[in-house]
């Protein structure tokens, strides 16, 4: 599925994936749409900087110092729920003590960027395409 992060932790593999469940799941959660929510975890980062990290490394890193754990670990249990409904907020916990706080951080922002739209990013896909207009009718 477009958007999944596979990656082996605690000696199992997990497939994190912020889809639409996810995200409406963090937007409950938090009371306000889900980029907001991103902007609140990472303040004073500018969303272009997530979908271009290598780009904006020293700022991300700079921004990175601001990040609470506790909102790190609550995004990725809502983005492993999908593929691992039992799984605990603990056990979100023991993955990240387990990869390393700087290594479970890249997991989650490469999961995030993961599921938006590339079809209009240049070397992926190509220019957006013009949305198709429905078909009408004939009558007569």
């Amino acid at each position: 599925m477009k958007g999944e992060k596979t990656f082996d932790a605690c000696g199992e593999r997990w497939t994190m994936f912020f889809g639409n469940a996810a995200q409406c799941s963090i937007e409950e959660a938090y009371d306000k749409g889900f980029f907001a929510v991103i902007q609140d975890v990472m303040p004073g980062a500018d969303p272009a900087w997530l979908l271009n990290p290598e780009a904006y490394a020293s700022e991300l890193a700079a921004v990175a110092r601001e990040i609470r754990m506790k909102d790190l670990r609550d995004l990725a249990w809502h983005g492993l729920r999908k593929h691992h409904p039992g799984l605990s907020l603990d056990d979100v916990s023991d993955i990240a003590d387990d990869l390393g706080q700087q290594a479970f951080g890249e997991v989650v922002g490469t999961a995030i960027r993961a599921t938006q739209d590339t079809a209009a990013e240049p070397g992926k896909g190509g220019a957006a395409k013009k949305p198709k207009t429905p078909r009408q009718k004939r009558t007569g």
